[in-house]
This record gives structure tokens, sequence and C-alpha cells, in this order.
């Protein structure tokens, strides 16, 4: 892959969601940070914490590919339950991924072939209704598949195939609906380990070209002006959990509440992705994920104040301690009597992070200000 390609270029006009800056304040005063103090949290995020996470992506698709296959081979009740835990194991590693919407990750529409969504205007669901009626043999061949509407590819159509209750007997009991759906899904799964082997095949140089920024850097002048799209990557990624994650299925008020609207509630597990986002989310801030890379080297290396830094982590973990206490999905939650407030209550704690970032984070880091904030389109 050619340093010479405009990656953040590609980024910005690739992002799903046109961004904008909202501010109601008059900017505080912060000290100037030398550039070359962004460069080795470039360098840490970029070369040490993510490069695992997208092996362990790609993994988890070929184990999910595999899984299928064996099903497929052989489909009983223990088989589908066994390949839906292989779907769940490799959305985890996606949603923890999928803030970080720069670079290899959006190129050519790229995590939407992963994952279509959101689908405001129910596109997968009729496209998938005349796949089901037609059953088209080229829609079981991975290549072809890879050159159809994204609609029909990716995790969403995945997640149709395997979970909906109406494919169920029809999987387990091999008939000609069954057959298809197996062939498809079948598909759908290997795509999903190539897309996925391109991103991770594809990221160091764009990795590279992120953290040598310099004068003769066609996308990044300053390692200054790089970081700012790790920042925008925070920002972004919470501003899409409250207004898309969570508002869409909040609707205005109580009786406007959907679940069916949140992101992967076919397969029950909502707010389960938001956990996970949230994961991914504090690892640029934090500079540690999992077992890859090092606390404080994200960029919490550049905030001067101990007491900013432990109020910043404590609200973090208070949102995650209040996920943990709900169920992974948004129907079981809205059955609850109080289930339209206790989501209401997440989100103005998404909401509150979300300030701590635009104030807090970005002033201390001078990362803040440009196109930060999602349009509502």
């Amino acid at each position: 892959m050619s340093l010479k390609f405009c990656w953040r270029t590609t980024s910005l006009l690739t992002t799903a969601t046109a961004l904008i800056i909202i501010s109601t304040a008059a900017p505080k005063a912060y000290a100037d940070i030398p550039d070359e103090d962004y460069r080795p949290i470039l360098e840490h995020l970029l070369t040490t914490v993510m490069p695992p996470k997208l092996d362990a992506l790609n993994d988890a698709t070929v184990d999910l590919a595999d899984g299928l296959t064996n099903f497929c081979s052989a489909p009983d009740a223990d088989g589908l339950s066994d390949v839906r835990g292989d779907f769940h194991a490799a959305m985890d590693i996606w949603q923890e991924i999928q803030p970080w919407r720069m670079g290899p990750l959006v190129a050519n529409g790229r995590d939407q072939h992963i994952e279509y969504w959101p689908d405001k205007h129910g596109t997968a669901t009729r496209q998938f209704r005349k796949l089901m009626f037609n059953k088209p043999v080229a829609f079981t061949d991975p290549v072809k598949l890879s050159e159809a509407s994204a609609a029909l590819q990716g995790f969403p159509a995945l997640e149709e195939v395997l979970f909906d209750d109406a494919h169920s007997d029809a999987l387990i009991s091999a008939n000609e609906d069954g057959v298809f759906l197996c062939q498809y899904g079948s598909a759908i799964a290997t795509n999903l380990v190539a897309i996925t082997g391109e991103l991770r095949d594809d990221w160091p140089g764009f990795a590279e070209a992120m953290s040598t920024a310099g004068a003769d850097s066609m996308d990044y002048p300053t390692a200054k002006f790089a970081a700012t799209d790790l920042y925008r990557a925070l920002h972004e990624g919470l501003l899409i959990i409250s207004t898309q994650k969570l508002g869409r299925p909040l609707g205005d008020e109580e009786k406007d509440a959907k679940a069916s609207r949140g992101e992967s509630e076919t397969s029950k597990r909502s707010l389960r992705n938001i956990h996970h986002n949230l994961i991914g989310l504090l690892a640029i801030y934090d500079g540690k994920w999992g077992d890859a890379g090092e606390e404080g080297k994200g960029l919490a290396a550049l905030i001067d104040s101990s007491l900013l830094d432990r109020s910043f982590r404590l609200n973090w973990q208070t949102v995650q301690d209040t996920l943990a206490d709900l169920p992974p999905s948004l129907t079981e939650l809205l059955d609850q009597p109080d289930g339209y407030q206790k989501l209401v209550d997440l989100q103005g704690q998404i909401d509150f992070l979300t300030t701590l970032v635009e104030n807090d984070v970005g002033g201390n880091t001078n990362l803040g200000g440009g196109f930060n904030a999602l349009d509502g389109d």
C-alpha cells in the first residue's frame, strides 16, 4: 500500500455521517503543546494497540466461516447455537473496532460492507425479501457477493440469516430455503474474512503515514493534525452512540420507542454493542485495550491534570457499570416498567461523557474544534 495514498481525504469523504462543530461557549485558553508530543501517541495507538485487534477480528471471522461450514454440513439445533456464538464473538471485537472511523476502516465504504447500519429506509429488509424469493445462485458465491449491495453483505445480513426466528426451522431441517440460507450465510462469512483480512493488511501503511506526519506527507502536515483524527473518532463515537444507537430506538417520547430501530436487535445485542463500543473508544483515551498497549499512553498522555484524568475515568466507568446492570437487548429493557427511563438515563450519561471530551479532553490536548459533531442527517 503506497504511503502516497490520501488516507485522510478518503476517510472524510467516505464516513457515513457528515460532521459539524457545535459550540455554545467561548473556548478556554490552553497551553500550546509541541507537535512532537503527539507523535508517541500516534505510534502507540496505531502501531501497537490497533494491529492485534485487527488480527483478532480476522481470526474471529475465520472461526465464524468455519463454524457455518460445519453447521451447514450437518445442521441441528446445537450447531445453530454454536454458530450464533461465533457470530457474537466476531461482533464483539468488531463493535470495539467500529468507532475508529479512519483510514482503511472507511476507505471505499469498507465499514459499510462489514456492517450496513443504520438502515433508515429499510433497504436491507426489502433486498433480503427479494433475495429469498429469487434465491439467486450468485449470492452463494463470496466473490460475486462482494460485488453486490452492501445491504446484503456483512454482519446485519448474516444476523438475519442466523437469528430471525422465521429461518431457524428451515436452517435446521435443510429444506430448500434452509439450504440457500446456509450457502448464502457461508458466502457472507467468507466475504467478511476477505474484507477483514484486507483491513488488517492495509492498516500498517496507514499507521506509518499518520505516525510519520510532517511536511512531506500528503495527508498529515503535522503530528497534531494526524492526532486530530483520533480525537474525532473518540468524540464522534460517543455522538453516534447517543444520537443513533440510543436516540433512534428512544424516539421523541416513550410511546414512540421502538427496539427494532436499534442496532443488532434481531440478535438481541443492541446494548451489548454499546458496551464494546466503549471499550474501543476508551482505548483511544487510555492507550490500553485488553492485552494490547499500555495505560496512559493514549490521549491521556497529554492531560496535565491528574484530577481531570481521574474524573474522566470515573465517569466512563459509571457508564460501563450502568450498562452492566442492563440486559443486552433493547427489547428486554423496554419491556421493563422503568426500561424507557433507564435508557434515557443512559443516553444522558453518554452525553455527559461527550461534554467531557469536548471541553476537557479536547481543550487539554489542543485537539478540540473542527468537524466533530453529528449533523443529525
